[in-house]
């Protein structure tokens, strides 16, 4: 048995490996102002984050510690605080500033808190620019040891996205005018950066996992149109399902994908997670009733489109849609489905060793109320505009590489069970098939198979 399993795991294990690569984020050090720029093809924006403490000393303000008095203060005071990044903050190209206006002040809640001042430069460009020059002295001026980083943030031509660890320059004193000139890369490297992103969303939003949970589960468990109280599935038989189940699930959820993504298809964020939050309770009510031939693929179409419209909606919060749009979807949608692959075989990997085990329904109505008791939690927040802390809750188990240990340790422990249900002659029949010594006759509807 561990000879037939370990090298699939060694598979899974590499597999996996694609999706734990995701982006690094930078410490806020609590004594540093950061400064990040997204460059589009259609405009630059970008933040500034000051450390609360060195803006309360220059500014005579008192944020405190606590997240919820320094928000407080800053919307009391956020002209002044405007004001003053708009004294010492420029950007243009070299020969005239460009104009800014600047957004409401937000409140970043790590290393004593920062304060966040949004901004927008307000002219159009053809192209997204590849130099200009920045004057940056908040802080400095009145204090000549402290420094600032900028960050590119966002970048097509330079393969940056959601760039929060390498800064490009510094600012710091006798040092406060940079001019910033950005290298391109290829577009194949930036086609790879934004691959990991579409990979990335899949490995961190505990709806698309679940989504891919939900789908496969029943597939591993249960022959098709049968109970999981009937003879097992082949292994021929879960592949084939599983394979035409998945393909119409990526074509649906591509399809929506596609159509936020070109902005064809335009709902407000709220509503685009209710309608995944229902799909995705249907989904779980999917997983343990009989569909058959036509209705179960037109359950999985119509489920798959919704579920497209969650992932529309994480392409263009990273506004990659701010850019020639072509190229980017179709790197995020590679990413999207090598997740769903790769997560589709960490969850066979813990249902086939179990599909003829007396675990087999435990597991089956288990990842059922499981994923139905998130949904109906997700649901409630969406609606009811509160929060029950959803994803505090799962948020343990997607973490990586705690995840993947986990999924590991499972896949072994059903090897175990189906290895002591086999010792003693307990496995589940397979259906369409005789018993596993194949001398006796076929077993009829639900009963189990004595060796």
């Amino acid at each position: 048995m561990i000879r037939r399993i370990k090298p699939f795991l060694l598979v899974l294990f590499a597999a996996a490996t694609v999706i734990g690569a995701g982006s690094s984020a930078s410490a806020h050090s609590g004594k540093q102002t950061y400064l990040y720029v997204n460059l589009f093809d259609d405009g630059v924006d970008g933040r500034i984050e000051f450390p609360a403490a060195d803006l309360a000393a220059v500014l005579d303000l008192e944020f405190g510690t606590d997240p919820g008095q320094a928000a407080r203060v800053a919307d009391a005071n956020a002209a002044e605080i405007q004001s003053y990044v708009a004294d010492h903050f420029a950007i243009g190209d070299g020969e005239e500033d460009w104009d800014i206006e600047f957004g409401a002040v937000e409140i970043l809640p790590v290393a004593g808190n920062y304060i966040l001042v949004p901004y927008t430069v307000q002219r159009e460009f053809d192209a997204a620019p590849r130099s200009f020059v920045m004057e940056f002295d908040g802080i400095i001026h009145a204090n000549d040891q402290k420094d600032a980083l900028l960050h590119i943030e966002n970048d097509w031509r330079s393969a940056q996205f959601a760039n929060e660890a390498d800064p490009i320059i510094g600012f710091s004193a006798g040092q406060t005018v940079q001019t910033v000139t950005i290298n391109d890369t290829s577009t194949f490297e930036s086609m790879g950066a934004v691959r990991a992103l579409g990979t990335d969303t899949m490995r961190t939003s505990t709806d698309q996992i679940l989504f891919v949970v939900a789908l496969v589960v029943p597939i591993g468990l249960v022959a098709r149109g049968r109970t999981v109280s009937d003879p097992a599935p082949t292994l021929p038989a879960v592949a084939r399902r599983l394979t035409r189940l998945l393909v119409i699930s990526i074509v649906a959820h591509s399809a929506t994908l596609w159509l936020v993504g070109f902005g064809v298809i335009d709902l407000s964020a709220r509503l685009t997670s209710i309608l995944v939050a229902v799909a995705l309770l249907a989904l779980a009510v999917y997983a343990v009733v009989r569909f058959g031939g036509r209705h179960e693929d037109v359950v999985v179409a119509v489920l798959g489109l919704v579920q497209g419209l969650g992932l529309g909606l994480a392409f263009t919060s990273t506004h990659l849609d701010r850019y020639d749009t072509l190229l980017p979807l179709l790197a995020f949608n590679l990413g999207v489905e090598v997740a769903v692959l790769v997560i589709a075989a960490m969850v066979l990997a813990i249902t086939l060793p179990l599909r003829r085990t007396a675990l087999a329904p435990i597991v089956l109505y288990g990842a059922a109320i499981a994923i139905a008791g998130y949904a109906i939690g997700w649901l409630y927040e969406r609606i009811g505009d509160t929060s029950i802390s959803m994803e505090k809750i799962a948020n343990p188990l997607r973490v990586w590489p705690r995840n993947l240990w986990i999924v590991i340790a499972v896949a072994l422990a059903g090897g175990a069970v189906y290895w002591w249900t086999a010792s003693r002659g307990r496995l589940r029949p397979v259906d369409g098939q005789p018993s596993d010594d194949d001398s006796s006759p076929a077993p009829r509807t639900g009963e189990l198979v004595n060796q």
